[in-house]
């Protein structure tokens, strides 16, 4: 590996999605890493790399059941893929359904599907086999251009508990030249030569609730402007939360109505800055998300950097509950290792091809224990994961 820059390999990347570092790594400033994305890895440097990313014109796949088909095939970000299908697959209700699926009834509230906003038994992708990348819909026919640097998997938009039999029979059919968008490379000063540990020497390093106590660490920044950072969000599969109770309980009853999974609900409000949060984003199943779901909270700073705003925020993973130290009541529970949700963060952006660059940034004094504002404790390396966004 070349010191100073890092593969999204040792960043809790899959191997199998990860070749060798590319021949001209950017050179980052002293207490900065870059980051190698899986999009950008340079495949020519060898011949393993080069079979890896050579694929035929065409494929036929056969998908059954409700377990993801491993394709075998690579495909590199900017390519782009048609798809026609056909087929059937039978429930063991007497549903038929077809590559497009079907609208969810009420029994499916209660059921966890690969992709929420698509119909149950829908076919549906994704590529790379990381947990953080985002399904896609399929259907019958679409055409969809790759996120990101990937093997290629299919599935029916199913939940375990339902058996199916039947198939989908899936054509693939690639561009001419589907090397050419992974090629194209970009002018932009990568953001490890444009940030370093001063960036965040007036950034506290913790977050606090409305009483002073300090909680979660700072442990993610982004470049970009509000647009930029909500697309980005959206397209990695985060969704933005609702803000108050009344607004949870009237989307949750919409959602309900239309048969629609309920993901939005709100978070509580933390400090930085003197101000609450600007922006709250999660990841979660529908049924999991009272007690266990991905989140964060985004602040908007007053810095620029190359232009454009600075935001920073804490990223932390809910994995249950636990007593709340400061009053004896119930609250959740983090998992202690941080910087695995910050590292989930990095790679769900990365899975989705919305970041130009990124880094690690060791500040100066970096927080590496600590406890929450309700008293759970939490360790990390200390590193801040800054991306810049397209």
């Amino acid at each position: 590996m070349v010191p100073g820059v890092l593969t999204l390999a040792a960043a809790g990347q899959s191997a199998s999605t990860t070749s060798s570092s590319p021949a001209t790594p950017p050179v980052a400033l002293p207490g900065v890493q870059a980051i190698v994305s899986m999009r950008t890895i340079a495949s020519a440097n060898t011949a393993k790399a080069d079979a890896a990313t050579t694929h035929k014109g065409s494929y036929e796949f056969t998908v059954t059941g409700s377990d993801w088909l491993d394709t075998g095939v690579v495909l590199e970000a900017g390519e782009k893929a048609s798809f026609t299908t056909t087929g059937t697959m039978n429930l063991t209700n007497g549903q038929s359904l077809g590559p497009d699926g079907e609208a969810r009834g009420w029994k499916d509230l209660l059921r966890q599907f690969p992709l929420n906003s698509a119909n149950a038994g829908a076919l549906i992708g994704r590529v790379s086999d990381v947990n953080a990348s985002v399904p896609f819909l399929i259907g019958a026919k679409s055409e969809v251009t790759v996120p990101t640097r990937g093997r290629l998997y299919l599935r029916a938009n199913l939940s375990d508990d339902l058996t199916a039999t039947g198939n989908y029979k899936v054509k693939v059919t690639f561009a001419a030249e589907p090397k050419a968008a992974a090629q194209t490379t970009t002018a932009a000063t990568n953001v490890s030569r444009l940030v370093s540990p001063s960036t965040f020497a007036n950034i506290p390093r913790r977050v606090s609730d409305m009483d002073g106590h300090e909680g979660d660490m700072v442990n993610y920044a982004l470049v970009g402007t509000e647009d930029q950072v909500k697309a980005a969000f959206q397209t990695a599969g985060w969704t933005s939360v609702d803000k108050s109770v009344g607004d949870a309980l009237l989307h949750g009853l919409m959602a309900t109505m239309s048969h629609e999974a309920y993901t939005e609900m709100p978070m509580s409000t933390l400090y930085l800055f003197g101000r609450p949060q600007d922006l709250s984003f999660a990841r979660a199943d529908p049924l999991m998300v009272a007690a266990e779901r991905h989140h964060l909270r985004a602040w908007k700073t007053d810095q620029m950097i190359d232009g454009k705003p600075l935001w920073v925020g804490s990223a932390t993973h809910d994995i249950g509950f636990e007593k709340d130290q400061r009053n004896g009541g119930v609250t959740h529970k983090i998992d202690p290792e941080i910087d695995k949700e910050r590292d989930f963060l990095l790679q769900s952006f990365d899975a989705a091809g919305v970041f130009s660059s990124a880094a690690y940034v060791t500040p100066d004094n970096p927080l590496q224990t600590a406890k929450t504002a309700t008293g759970g404790r939490f360790n990390s390396d200390g590193r801040i994961v800054i991306m810049e966004l397209k």
